[in-house]
C-alpha cells in the first residue's frame, strides 16, 4: 500500500477542483494500492491545525495541484512530490499536465475524468450559455452568463459558446458536456483531447455564430453533445485516469 496526499492549492478554480475530486474518486475506486487523502485549501475542513499536522506528515507521494504554498518547501524535504499545472512552468515537483497539447519532454500527462450528473431533470429549456458577457447574436432563445457558476447539479440543455482555446476552457467544456450541453469553440487542441475533434461546433468566424446557435439548439446539437459524451466516457474513463496516475507515481517512487 502506497501513501499519497493530494493538495489542491488556493490558485485552483472551483471548476478544476471538481475535476480533481472526480479523479480522486477514480483512483480510489480502481486502485487498492493507494491510500489517498485529498486536502482542498478552500474548504473549511482543512483547518490551520490540519495544515500543520500534515505539512510534517511523511508520505510516499505528495501531489500538488496549482501554485505551491510557502510551506511546500517543507514537504519536499521529507516526501517525493508531483506537481500538476494547467499553465506555466514554475514546477515544485515532478512536472505533470492534463494535456499532451503543449507538454514538453519530461512533463508527464495525466488524464482527467468528468463524472456524469448524479441527478437528471426532464424539464430543461434549451438556452445559449456564455461567460464574461461574451457578445453573441440576439434571437428567440434565452442567454445565460454562467461565468464560474457551472457546478450546479441539475441537467442543462442547449449550447455553450467557449472563449479562448485554453486548457482552463477545455476543462470547463468537459464539465458542461457531462451536464448536457453541446459546445461551440474556436479550434482547440486542448478541446480535441477532451471532446474529440468532431465533438464540438467549430467557430471559424464570428459570422458562423447564427448558424451554429441555430444548429446547436436543434437536433444537430443533441447529436454533437452525445458524440462528445461518448468520447469523454471512453477516452477519459476512470480506468485511464487511474492508469496514468499509477504510472506516474511508480516512476517517481523508483527515482
Amino acid at each position: 500500500m502506497h501513501t499519497c496526499n493530494w493538495y489542491i492549492s488556493n490558485s485552483v478554480s472551483d471548476v478544476l477542483a471538481q475535476v480533481i475530486k472526480d479523479m480522486a474518486s477514480a483512483l480510489r475506486s480502481h486502485s487498492r494500492d493507494i491510500d489517498l487523502k485529498v486536502w482542498n485549501s478552500k474548504e473549511k475542513s482543512f483547518s490551520g491545525l490540519d495544515r500543520c499536522k500534515n505539512i510534517f506528515a511523511k508520505k510516499e507521494i505528495w501531489h500538488l495541484f496549482g501554485q505551491a504554498p510557502a510551506w511546500w518547501k517543507i514537504v519536499r524535504l521529507h516526501s517525493r512530490t508531483v506537481h500538476t499545472l494547467l499553465e506555466g512552468t514554475n514546477w515544485a515537483g515532478q512536472p505533470s499536465r492534463f494535456f499532451t497539447e503543449g507538454a514538453l519532454t519530461g512533463e508527464a500527462v495525466i488524464f482527467p475524468v468528468f463524472d456524469p450528473l448524479s441527478t437528471q431533470s426532464d424539464d430543461v429549456s434549451k438556452a445559449v450559455f456564455i461567460r464574461n458577457n461574451k457578445k453573441i447574436p440576439e434571437g428567440d432563445y434565452k442567454i445565460f452568463d454562467i461565468s464560474e457558476k457551472i457546478l450546479r447539479p441539475e441537467a442543462l440543455s442547449g449550447l455553450y459558446i467557449a472563449g479562448e482555446p485554453t486548457p482552463r476552457e477545455a476543462m470547463r467544456a468537459g464539465i458542461l458536456t457531462m451536464r448536457g450541453l453541446a459546445i461551440a469553440s474556436p479550434k482547440s487542441g486542448y478541446l480535441d483531447e477532451i471532446l474529440g475533434p468532431d465533438g464540438y461546433f467549430l467557430i471559424e468566424e464570428e459570422s458562423d455564430l447564427p448558424r451554429i446557435i441555430r444548429q446547436g439548439l436543434a437536433d444537430r446539437g443533441k447529436y454533437i453533445a452525445g458524440k462528445a459524451r461518448h468520447f469523454l466516457k471512453s477516452r477519459r474513463s476512470h480506468e485511464r485516469c487511474t492508469d496514468s496516475l499509477i504510472s506516474l507515481y511508480r516512476k517517481v517512487i523508483a527515482q
